[in-house]
């Protein structure tokens, strides 16, 4: 057993004769600096290739994921401010918001100023019934001396005054007449034949229509100046001094105001305890400024239930009275603007009766026809007007 140790042991004493010493720590070194230089090639490899499919479009994601908000976008927008959306389309480019102009306040906007000119056409109404039938009341037309008296449930017309050689008044109920006959104030019935009653004498002034209270009983007319005859009592109460010079006096539906013409064919309101009149604006006034169309109003002959309009023949400044009777506009006491009325063809007649109620006559391509609109301004009737009529002018309705 000694023998073979003895041989090993002089074994290993002639290799470490013929051994050369190694250094480890180099040899470490030089295998750690090859790990990292591979490790820095496949790192480079993988950036090339992460780059290249960047650049072929391959990173993007499907249309409806990408129009998607971020969760983010949720959030409500803050009640003091309101969210301006942007105008362009999603990009990746940085833009600035836009500018938020600034909200004026509906009180601050001031329309400019219209003067006389009417509004913008109205669209046409449509009618609740097409039958001259469903009219109510009565229409009262005149063509030189003769008055006639239209009654659409049947169509059928009456000659209720002949021979007339002053401007007349028919009663809100349609029942009497009134009118001048050598200077004293008749009144009569409104039918056929009927006979007159002299009801005061004095009337100086033919061409102004008698203009009978909401009521019917009593009548303003002018004699020595105007005043409220009362057809009871036979009384005459004189108008306030800073009334007199008014001409063509209305009453309003409810006998609250007084509508009349001034000498330069003007208009002002009043009402019935005033002791003077409101101008009403435009119509009438000569500085172009104010009044560019040049338009006047001589004679109003209709008033609606309160006051706020009134038809008129529409004339223009330097006109006298004289002329038509048939109003052809309506105009809007506290603004002197006309009203555009929502009906088609040319506007002939405009009357109001002690309701509010608005009989229009219009005439487009030889057909005349009835507008009938009601306080709220519906249009409760549109029909044909009867061609006995045609040659004569509306003056009065009486619903």
């Amino acid at each position: 057993m000694n023998g073979d140790h003895d041989r090993l042991r002089e074994s290993l004493r002639d290799l470490a004769d013929v051994a050369e010493p190694t250094d480890l720590y180099e040899r470490a070194v030089r295998r750690s600096r090859r790990i990292a230089r591979r490790e820095a090639a496949v790192g480079a490899t993988a950036a090339v290739v992460v780059l290249a499919a960047l650049g072929s479009g391959l990173w993007r994601l499907p249309q409806a994921a990408r129009d998607e908000p971020p969760a983010s976008a949720a959030v409500a927008p803050s009640s003091e401010a309101p969210t301006l959306a942007p105008s362009w389309s999603a990009t990746t480019e940085t833009r600035p918001l836009p500018t938020a102009v600034p909200t004026t306040k509906v009180a601050e906007i001031r329309p400019p100023y219209r003067g006389s000119r009417p509004k913008a056409r109205a669209t046409t109404a449509t009618p609740l019934s097409r039958t001259i039938a469903d009219l109510p009341g009565h229409a009262f037309y005149r063509e030189g001396g003769t008055v006639v008296k239209l009654s659409p449930s049947d169509g059928a017309t009456q000659t209720v005054l002949r021979d007339a050689t002053s401007a007349v008044g028919v009663s809100p109920d349609g029942s009497r007449i009134a009118y001048e006959v050598d200077g004293s104030l008749m009144v009569g019935p409104t039918t056929p034949d009927a006979t007159a009653q002299q009801v005061a004498t004095g009337v100086t002034a033919p061409d102004q229509a008698p203009a009978w209270s909401p009521t019917g009983d009593r009548l303003l007319v002018t004699l020595e100046r105007p005043g409220v005859l009362d057809l009871a009592s036979g009384e005459i109460t004189p108008l306030p001094e800073g009334l007199t010079a008014g001409q063509h006096f209305r009453w309003s539906g409810d006998g609250s105001k007084l509508v009349y013409a001034t000498a330069h064919c003007g208009l002002e309101i009043a009402g019935t305890e005033d002791q003077s009149g409101t101008v009403v604006p435009v119509l009438g006034d000569t500085q172009p400024a104010d009044n560019p169309d040049g338009l006047a109003a001589c004679k109003p002959t209709s008033v609606d239930a309160t006051g706020q309009r009134v038809t008129v023949p529409l004339q223009t400044t330097g006109e006298t009275a004289a002329g038509t009777d048939a109003a052809d506009a309506v105009v809007d006491t506290a603004t002197g603007d006309l009203v555009q009325l929502p009906v088609t063809g040319s506007v002939v007649g405009t009357v109001f009766d002690a309701e509010g109620n608005l009989l229009v006559r219009t005439r487009q391509d030889d057909v005349t026809k009835l507008w009938l609109f009601g306080p709220d301004n519906t249009l409760e009737v549109q029909a044909t007007e009867p061609a006995s009529v045609r040659d004569f002018e509306l003056i009065a309705y009486t619903g």
